[in-house]
């Protein structure tokens, strides 16, 4: 029975991994262990373990196979990772990793041969590394993940229809970011576990989020999107990292969506509070959707 029901669930995975369409709320965005609600990544605190079971390490290496950065990203499918523009850009992909079902961040993990190889990915074609517009990327997954909601999971994504993200709803970050404005890839401002951090999203014309989001403050930018707590935020290193809100199904299931990917922050706050930018993943629903298609 154990070695029927394996090969089921097998089964199951295989063939989502292989559709175009993206998971449902129920398949997605569920963990068997409960989140704690967050009070550094700055200023926040370690995640229950893999209570974010769709929270991926992504590591960048030099062709001899040293590491060179890492940053965040999220599963959205068992073939296909949501990241940063910017956490992919200029590198092959045969040179990323991810990694899933981490909560402690040891350096054995920078190896190539302990994560599972990019086959492909796709940057948006529109991605400026100045302004951060456009800062988005799909990879696809070599081998895909098996997903079994304790250690990894899928997380959901809003369809174009969903409301957006309004002023002072509560979402959380989470990452392996540094707690000081340190770009160090490894030293003691950098956390050995899962950090996470409650914040609020921000009105776009807030006057701090309509600097970071508007092209010579009248035209806005509408790839992205801000969030904010007094003395809390990210900071370098959970690039590409997801930012989730909690939403319920019309039967009353909770689920965890992805409205944003950590895209930059203003010196992780500590010189003068700042909200932090994302890109706003309802505005590319159908861009993910289209890329998953062309690597499916």
């Amino acid at each position: 029975m154990k070695a029927i029901f394996i090969a089921v669930a097998l089964a199951i995975v295989m063939a989502l991994g292989n559709t175009q369409d993206l998971p449902e709320p129920g398949v997605c965005g569920v963990s068997s262990i409960a989140p704690k609600p967050p009070s550094r990544i700055v200023n926040g605190e370690t995640a229950i373990p893999h209570s974010r079971p769709y929270q991926l390490l992504l590591v960048g290496f030099f062709p001899n196979g040293t590491a060179k950065y890492y940053c965040g990203a999220s599963l959205i499918k068992p073939t296909h990772a949501l990241t940063a523009a910017h956490c992919v850009a200029g590198n092959e992909a045969k040179d990323i990793r991810l990694y899933p079902g981490i909560h402690e961040f040891t350096s054995a993990l920078l190896t190539p041969s302990a994560g599972i190889p990019a086959r492909e990915y796709f940057r948006h074609e529109s991605f400026n590394n100045q302004s951060l517009a456009n800062d988005i990327a799909i990879i696809r997954l070599q081998t895909p993940v098996v997903i079994d909601n304790v250690k990894t999971g899928l997380i959901c994504l809003p369809p174009a229809s969903a409301p957006a993200c309004t002023v002072g709803t509560p979402v959380v970050a989470s990452g392996w970011g540094a707690f000081t404005s340190s770009k160090n890839i490894t030293g003691p401002s950098r956390p050995t576990e899962l950090n996470q951090v409650g914040l609020q999203c921000v009105d776009a014309q807030n006057s701090d989020c309509r600097r970071l989001t508007y092209t010579l403050f009248f035209i806005q930018d509408k790839s992205k999107m801000c969030a904010y707590a007094p003395n809390k935020g990210v900071c370098f290193g959970d690039s590409g990292g997801p930012l989730v809100r909690e939403r319920t199904t019309a039967s009353g299931q909770k689920y965890l969506e992805q409205v944003g990917i950590m895209s930059g922050t203003v010196d992780c706050s500590f010189s003068k509070p700042s909200p932090d930018i994302y890109a706003d993943v309802r505005y590319f629903n159908a861009w993910i959707l289209n890329k998953i298609k062309a690597s499916s």
